[in-house]
């Protein structure tokens, strides 16, 4: 997106989201995880339990972001932005996270280069290996919502079709959990589109097209119902949760805090929020992705090897991912840009 098209408020959201990950993964889920973090911060993790809703966010994010790049966008110019956008940059996080990884991670963070080489495809899944790093897996998500658009546009080239028409789709496939059994059919469906997560990239495109073209009533009822579906889905994972850190949580505030994504988005999308628009918000959206990827497994390594105070130590590495976010957004990715550039 070019500097002057840019949506600055997206680019504190963002920020905002990834923020909330680091936190969620520092002060509550590694330690409470039982097996990925020594350090633990006990009550103040608790403040911290939800943070893991950033990922939800960025997901209604990038379906606004999507929908807002690909309007003058051939199916291959969308291939090739989506791939300078996110494996660069991946690439680099995911060998600085091996090399932390091999040399130092062991028992916990042990890492083979099988393992590397299928997390270079993004896809590692497929290949039946684990992810180098555990943020990794919402990558895979993007791919597959990348996937979609890309058959929206290849059925765009032969008959010229509004992106309102796989919003609906979309929606309807998304609303069959509530009316229909599991099935193999089903189970298809529900692994190919998405349906975990679906409400939430369907939320983002309509944003979008209230964004560029106004409201209009379809998409003032639509909205609601992707909201009640992502609640839906987001309060179904509670069991995972509950099972996994033996702690309770609110369905309460996992679906106020969904309700909070959803009125900032309808904010931005109805231009309501110019007052915070500054382009000063573009240096911290840029550290986004690069923090989002090298935060989690390498800070539980620096935490189980450094025996220091531990919110001396937490500050520390905080500020030492920030700064890593920063040289490599700010230095290394600009230069690498040079050359899809040429």
């Amino acid at each position: 997106m070019s500097e002057s098209k840019r949506i600055y408020q997206i680019d504190l959201f963002r920020f905002i989201a990834a923020s909330a990950v680091v936190l969620y993964h520092y002060l509550y889920r590694g330690y409470a995880a039982g097996n990925m973090s020594l350090l633990g911060f006990d009550g103040v993790g608790e403040y911290f339990k939800y943070g893991y809703l950033g990922v939800d966010l960025f997901f209604i994010i990038s379906g606004f972001m999507i929908a807002f790049s690909i309007k003058h966008l051939s199916l291959r110019k969308f291939c090739y932005s989506r791939f300078k956008r996110l494996y660069p940059m991946y690439w680099i996080c995911l060998l600085l996270t091996f090399i932390v990884s091999y040399f130092w991670g062991a028992p916990r963070y042990h890492v083979t280069f099988t393992q590397l080489l299928a997390n270079l495809t993004m896809v590692q899944k497929l290949w039946g290996q684990g992810d180098v790093d555990g943020a990794y897996w919402s990558l895979y998500v993007e791919l597959k919502f990348y996937l979609i658009i890309a058959l929206f546009l290849i059925l765009n080239q032969f008959k010229k079709i509004g992106l309102d028409y796989l919003v609906y789709f979309w929606l309807l496939l998304s609303s069959l959990r509530f009316f229909v059994g599991p099935s193999e059919i089903y189970d298809a469906i529900h692994e190919f589109f998405l349906l975990d997560w679906s409400a939430y990239f369907i939320a983002g495109i309509i944003f979008c097209q209230i964004f560029l073209h106004g409201g209009k009533v379809q998409h003032f009822v639509a909205l609601p119902w992707c909201l009640y579906i992502s609640i839906d889905g987001a309060v179904g994972r509670i069991h995972w949760l509950e099972r996994t850190f033996h702690s309770d949580f609110s369905p309460y505030i996992i679906g106020a805090t969904i309700v909070v994504f959803y009125l900032l988005m309808l904010l931005v999308s109805c231009k309501k929020l110019q007052a915070i628009n500054s382009s000063g918000f573009v240096k911290i959206g840029m550290l986004t992705y690069p923090l989002y990827l090298i935060h989690q497994h390498i800070g539980f390594i620096i935490f189980n090897h450094l025996y220091l105070n531990k919110y001396l130590l937490l500050s520390g590495v905080i500020i030492l991912m920030l700064a890593l976010a920063y040289l490599l957004s700010d230095r290394i990715e600009p230069r690498i840009m040079k050359y899809f550039k040429s």
